[in-house]
């Protein structure tokens, strides 16, 4: 039986549950209103319908979507429930919703927490293996993700035979050079910086090579590169001559190829090259110049030429750096002195014409090492540096040694203040017969130079000295 003379005043707070539909009562509390109050018995407020007492609601009302005001009036009615139709037992009343009135019991809708489960993609399950072989296939695999490898980054023969520096592959394309096999136990690329026709760089070292190094150029050539200093503090620029190889002079002079270099000092003549200069080097002084600094070859026809040039920017403080005006520098205790054009050997089977150049005016240095005094010369291959008087007859006998200027006005080596020519080294300090090869020795203080001078006229074969360093206590 339903409950008679019943206020309610019902919200419209619904919970959907796949079981039934329930309503909850709210009711209205003023706290200025002492039978509000939670110890009086006859004011209850968690009223919820069930078996024993049923609701009905007056309106529904969201919260969330009411535009209703707290100054607004709702109506409840008290009626008969086993009469609810009967218009005479039921009143209506008015219930003031204001700022002052505060709601108590309004229950909120609770929401389950929602957990995001992320699902791997389904892979084919593993086949069953031993679990000590999992333990050690997992090991293996940790050391190959994550093996850190530490190498030096130096000097390495790449796969064209030039030198360049072992890097990461990264590193080297980041940095403008070419990767060319690898190094370090295949963690690293030998990386060379390539100088080719008709390009630019200010790099402080790379590589000028011919177009299709390492393979010959067959093509007519007109091929110039332009470095750049690499800072103002550039006074020197060495050239290896790794490869060098071109059509021979004629009479002295580089008619048909030539390899010129401008741009340097003006006090600073580098000599016109052709012919085969493998394994030479030579500096070039750029202290006093801005620069730029051009190199430059020039071939008259399609034959096979080869080159290979490191150039090598240098500061006056470093290892490298040779005294001002050597335009050859040697640093070790023993080695050798030749000049331009002397090798009978090509690497393309070009034509080989040894012979020095014409009109040539030089110094070759050496470094002198420490507890060192003196120098000892040999001759080591077919010298020949001719002279001739004004009636172009030679002015010493063939296969002889010439000594001082009577014997070499023109062309001439300078060893220990002394001028040689002729077919044989021999000063006439040790041996006075000018037939044979002597040594010379040099026991003067200072730097360690010897000159090479020839005219315009002449030219002979060239010379090929080893030169060795000799203890003081010797």
């Amino acid at each position: 039986m339903f409950f008679s003379n019943l206020i309610t005043f019902l919200f419209c707070i619904v919970t959907v549950s796949s079981k039934a539909e329930k309503w909850y009562s709210a009711a209205i509390v003023d706290r200025r209103n002492s039978l509000h109050n939670s110890s009086n018995l006859e004011f209850r407020t968690n009223y919820i319908q069930n078996n024993e007492h049923p609701f009905l609601p007056l309106m529904l009302i969201d919260p969330k979507k009411s535009n209703d005001g707290r100054t607004n009036f709702y109506s409840a009615q008290k009626f008969n429930m086993n009469s609810a139709n009967s218009s005479s037992e039921s009143d209506s009343i008015s219930i003031n919703y204001n700022n002052t009135i505060e709601n108590l019991n309004v229950l909120n809708r609770i929401r389950p927490k929602r957990t995001k489960i992320r699902k791997r993609c389904p892979v084919a399950r593993p086949r069953q293996i031993n679990q000590s072989n999992m333990k050690q296939k997992s090991k293996t695999r940790f050391l190959e993700v994550f093996q850190v490898v530490e190498f030096d980054h130096v000097s390495c023969t790449s796969s064209s035979g030039l030198e360049g520096t072992c890097l990461p592959e990264s590193e080297c394309i980041d940095s403008g050079g070419s990767t060319m096999g690898t190094c370090a136990d295949g963690y690293g690329t030998c990386c060379v910086t390539q100088f080719l026709c008709d390009g630019r760089s200010d790099a402080d070292s790379g590589w000028f090579t011919n177009p299709g190094f390492p393979s010959p150029s067959t093509d007519r050539l007109s091929c110039t590169f332009i470095l750049d200093k690499t800072s103002e503090d550039i006074t020197q620029i060495r050239l290896d001559f790794n490869n060098f190889e071109l059509l021979p002079p004629t009479d002295g002079s580089c008619h048909d190829d030539q390899f010129i270099i401008s741009g340097q000092n003006v006090n600073n003549v580098i000599p016109i090259l052709c012919g085969i200069n493998s394994g030479q080097h030579v500096y070039i002084e750029v202290g006093e110049v801005d620069g730029p600094i051009n190199f430059t070859f020039q071939t008259v026809s399609s034959e096979s030429r080869l080159f290979s040039i490191k150039v090598t920017q240098l500061t006056s403080s470093d290892e490298l750096a040779a005294p001002t005006g050597c335009l050859q520098y040697f640093t070790d205790t023993q080695g050798y002195l030749e000049s331009f054009n002397y090798r009978d050997k090509s690497d393309i089977v070009i034509a080989r014409t040894p012979s020095y150049l014409n009109n040539l005016n030089y110094a070759m240095c050496i470094e002198r090492k420490a507890e060192t005094c003196s120098v000892t010369y040999t001759n080591t291959g077919n010298m020949q540096l001719v002279n001739y008087d004004t009636d172009g007859l030679p002015v010493i006998p063939p296969d002889q040694a010439g000594v001082e200027i009577l014997n070499c006005p023109s062309d001439w080596l300078l060893i220990a203040a002394t001028r040689l020519c002729g077919n044989r080294l021999n000063d006439g300090s040790v041996f006075q017969d000018f037939t044979v090869n002597a040594p010379v020795t040099d026991n003067g203080a200072g730097p360690i130079v010897v000159w090479f001078r020839s005219d315009e006229s002449y030219v002979g074969v060239g010379f090929k000295l080893m030169y060795q360093q000799n203890s003081c206590n010797a």
